[in-house]
């Protein structure tokens, strides 16, 4: 009787699906060269923020928290930056699980280093990496990861910074050769003449001290003893 009482009972199952939502990490990082340039705006802190907080407005459905991460004045060559190594960090305790950076050349300018992150550590431990510039997006499209566009874009990011390491290079090679000076300090004794940064003056007052240093040595007085004698 039981059977015949519930056979007209039907019993509808709606599927529940599971929505995952990202721990987001926003990186950025402005380099010394950009700060002494002071026009490269697209690359600025300021305008770096307003685009990642632009793409987690738009997509805020997507995550459950976000982190901030700036290094501010370091070169993307450097893999010790403190909010970068911050930032690797938070990935490794699972406190952030995803990553997006304005462009490729932020996160990291050192074609190795990017790499291994990217293709290795990010993917082992399940970390979602975007870049908004060259839209790469190891979630949504894994294959953006693995794209030709990605190791050409990190080469050409590591060959920037050994391209303008040379020429600052030959840049202080030259001034060298020429006899200008390109320290930022003149050394005691000399100060550097107020209308050429590259060229050094005696400084009068202090050279009468370097005078009486040379003086007391060449008589034998240990450096100990001019240092007792000056101070």
């Amino acid at each position: 009787m039981a059977r015949t009482k519930n056979r007209g009972l039907q019993q509808s199952f709606s599927p529940s699906y599971t929505v995952r939502r990202w721990r987001l990490g926003e990186y950025i990082r402005l380099s010394k060269e950009d700060l002494k340039k002071g026009k490269d705006d697209s690359n600025s802190v300021i305008n770096q923020r307003d685009l990642l907080n632009d793409f987690y407005q738009k997509h805020i459905g997507e995550f459950e928290s976000v982190s901030e991460y700036v290094d501010d004045g370091h070169t993307g060559t450097d893999a010790n930056r403190e909010n970068f190594q911050r930032l690797l960090s938070d990935v490794m305790s699972g406190k952030i699980n995803c990553v997006v950076v304005k462009d490729l050349s932020r996160f990291a300018r050192n074609y190795s280093d990017a790499g291994s992150l990217i293709d290795n550590l990010f993917v082992q431990m399940g970390v979602r990496f975007i870049s908004l510039a060259e839209n790469v997006d190891s979630y949504l499209n894994p294959d953006s990861v693995s794209s030709i566009i990605v190791p050409i874009t990190n080469v050409m990011n590591d060959q920037y910074c050994y391209q303008t390491s040379k020429k600052i290079r030959q840049v202080f090679d030259y001034k060298r050769r020429n006899g200008q000076y390109i320290g930022a300090f003149a050394p005691y004794g000399y100060v550097k003449h107020p209308k050429d940064k590259h060229q050094l003056i005696i400084d009068p007052d202090a050279a009468e001290i370097v005078k009486l240093i040379f003086s007391l040595f060449l008589k034998g007085t240990s450096k100990r003893a001019i240092a007792l004698y000056l101070n």
